[in-house]
Formats: structure tokens, sequence, C-alpha cells
């Protein structure tokens, strides 16, 4: 009978590590396809595209300005609900663009820190 439940012990926990095991390599998986896809989208918008939104201002839920570049021309329009009027033609010596950096995500240092928040309340209590 001691054999028995110790045998179905060790199933149980063969089972669990088979589950994180299972669970991390759907996490790889997610995280590799995300990469690959964004990396692919911004090679192809990029690239690819003569239309650039260079900065948009929300004015309220429905109403927003931008200002787009297509080829060479500086545009600002005001983009409503059912409507996209033009603005202004801008130089582009009005135009201060900034360039989209994304910066890699540590993942190691988001885990970090939640540990470091975790054992803190851990100690509080």
């Amino acid at each position: 009978m001691f054999l028995l439940v110790s045998s179905s012990d060790i199933q149980m926990i063969g089972r669990l590590i088979c589950l994180f095991l299972l669970f991390a390599l759907v996490l790889l998986l997610a995280y590799a396809a995300a990469r690959i896809t964004g990396s692919f989208q911004s090679n192809v918008m990029n690239k690819q595209s003569n239309i650039r939104v260079i900065e948009v201002y929300r004015i309220s839920a429905n109403k927003i300005i931008e200002i787009v570049k297509i080829g060479e021309r500086y545009l600002a329009l005001a983009v409503c609900k059912d409507s996209v009027s033009l603005l202004t033609e801008l130089d582009a010596s009005e135009i201060k663009e900034q360039e989209k950096t994304l910066e890699p995500i540590d993942f190691k240092q988001i885990l970090d820190k939640m540990k470091n928040e975790r054992s803190k309340k851990d100690r509080q209590k």
C-alpha cells in the first residue's frame, strides 16, 4: 500500500514537471513568433512605403491632427470620424522628426523587479 501512494506521488510530480516544461516551451515559441512578426512588419512598413506618419496629436475622442510625410512633402491633416481634411503643407525646416527606436525588452530585468517587489511584500507581512 505504501508503494502505491509513492508511485502515484512520483507520477504527479512527473506530470507537474512536464506541465511546466510545456508552458516554458509555449512561452518561448510565443516570444519567438512575436519577435519575427515584429521585425518583419517594421522592415516591410519602413522600406516599402512613401507615406509615413510623423506625429499625431489628439484633440478630442474622434478628432486628431496628424503630420504626415508623403514622398518629400509634409502635410498637416485633420482626421475626424468621417473625414480627412488638409490643413496646410509644411516646410521641411518646420518639422522636428524624432527617430523611433525600440529598445529590446529585457525579460530578466522585469522578472528580477517582480521578484524583488514580491519579496518586499512578503517581508512586510
